[in-house]
């Protein structure tokens, strides 16, 4: 029996996005097989046929990223300018995976550590890519484009909250000529995923939880074979010095926590700040963040849309809950004057940096975050590493010796100066420490998950008895 999976909008949930019929394991499997049977001809098509096509994807893509931005806000409640900024990385994805991202390959290739020993890389075959809700076009598209650039055919699961987005961009690729059967798209829940990364695939990428990462992690253990590669949460860290510029400090904060609504792996849920300055920064944080338009997501002028479900939002308001019942003082929690899913953004502040509450050490995906008190430099580094999660980290200092210190010293896989911990750049890697990641970073590194070496021992002598060992007899 087939199951249908409906996609309706949070912002008004009479607002049916779309209808998709939820794939069975069967029908994983089928999608599986037809990517097994493309494999060979997009492999063999040659990096310059492959690249054509993704450079017309690119354009495709780039004339008709304002239609996909309004789709994203439209399904998931993103902000239009948020959505719009979205939208707006898919083509140059291709750009940097054929430029940087080729050439990190080649790099590695290129490499001859003595005569005649060299290594090649190769695709690893059919890939699946499990995507996320919150960026549903951008972080799939991470994958997918690398993927298809080395030679590997994809089955694509959308997210179940972002059906329509995950088909809009199947059919952009097959606008831009992709063969059948290189990009298979499965819609469904856990089920479908769950049966995708059971299924005849290579590799499993996947963009989301620690908790879904894990059950990745525990689903092949019994086929070591395959490719995991994980972009887990985050419980991500500010942390401002007495000498930082307090006004950026301030805005680049109330960036970080409260942009997407907070529904970011890279949002910041815990700012650490000198303890001379942490009560004036805490007032100007809360006014900025009260002032944050939420509204209509359609509306240019609305910074925050609402949560993704109504489910989303009572998670993050059992979080609140939970923080004031582990001592945390509630200093803001902003009426968004609508009701459920949106949210206005909150603060809560501990008196202690000993981060020892469950509700200190998880992943949020709300606009909240808590403050704390910190002495210098060091106490700083030392309680942004009091953590389960290393995705990105960021430092507030006029001085760059400070933040060169930190550099190494902090445990994530990203660390930035004076910049909000929700920026990135697509010609870095990207990916995190501990439970953020397993060290598969995505960004220009994707070429390199999404291929296999193959090493060489090569010569062109010819036979020389006195290079038998001893007690051989000649051929």
């Amino acid at each position: 029996m087939t199951t249908e999976l409906l996609s309706h909008a949070p912002a008004d949930p009479r607002d049916l996005v779309g209808r998709f019929a939820a794939a069975d394991s069967a029908a994983v499997a089928a999608a599986a097989e037809r990517a097994r049977a493309a494999l060979p001809a997009w492999r063999d098509a040659g990096l310059a046929a492959r690249s054509a096509l993704l450079e017309r994807f690119a354009t495709l893509a780039a004339r008709r990223a304002d239609e996909l931005a309004r789709l994203i806000a439209r399904e998931v409640g993103k902000a239009l300018w948020d959505a719009r900024a979205e939208a707006a990385l898919l083509a140059p994805k291709v750009g940097v995976t054929l430029d940087e991202g080729m050439r990190v390959l080649e790099a590695v290739s290129a490499q001859q550590p003595a005569p005649g020993a060299r290594a090649s890389w190769h695709q690893r075959g059919v890939l699946a890519v499990l995507g996320p809700f919150n960026f549903p076009a951008h972080l799939p598209n991470g994958h997918i484009v690398p993927a298809l650039a080395t030679g590997n055919t994809v089955v694509f699961k959308p997210s179940e909250q972002a059906p329509a987005v995950g088909a809009w961009m199947a059919a952009l690729w097959r606008e831009a000529g992709l063969p059948e059967g290189v990009l298979e798209v499965v819609q469904g829940g856990a089920t479908t995923g769950r049966a995708l990364v059971a299924a005849d695939v290579d590799g499993v990428l996947f963009t989301g939880s620690w908790a879904t990462g894990r059950a990745l992690r525990e689903a092949v253990l019994d086929t070591p074979q395959k490719l995991l590669a994980l972009e887990l949460g985050g419980c991500n860290a500010i942390a401002v010095l007495g000498d930082a510029d307090l006004d950026l400090a301030v805005s680049e904060t109330a960036l970080s926590i409260a942009v997407s609504t907070g529904q970011r792996c890279s949002c910041a849920s815990r700012v650490f700040v000198d303890r001379r300055h942490v009560d004036a920064f805490s007032e100007r944080l809360a006014r900025v963040l009260s002032g944050l338009r939420t509204g209509d997501p359609h509306d240019p002028a609305v910074f925050m849309g609402p949560l993704v479900s109504h489910a989303a939002w009572e998670a993050v308001v059992a979080r609140r809950a939970l923080a004031s019942r582990a001592g945390g003082e509630r200093i803001l929690e902003v009426d968004p004057g609508r009701p459920p899913p949106w949210i206005g953004a909150g603060l809560v502040r501990f008196g202690s940096t000993r981060q020892r509450h469950a509700v200190q050490r998880e992943e949020i995906f709300g606009p909240e975050a808590a403050i704390y008190a910190v002495d210098d430099l060091e106490h700083a580094i030392a309680a942004i590493n009091d953590s389960d999660y290393g995705l990105v980290a960021s430092l507030f200092t006029r001085e760059r010796r400070h933040y060169e210190h930190a550099v190494g010293r902090v445990a994530t896989g990203l660390l930035n100066w004076n910049r909000g911990t929700t920026g990135a750049s697509g010609r870095l890697p990207f990916g995190g420490e501990k439970r953020s990641g397993n060290a598969r970073p995505a960004g220009v590194l994707a070429t390199l998950y999404c291929t296999r070496p193959q090493a060489h021992l090569e010569s062109e002598a010819a036979f020389d008895p006195a290079s038998l060992p001893p007690g051989m007899p000649r051929p």
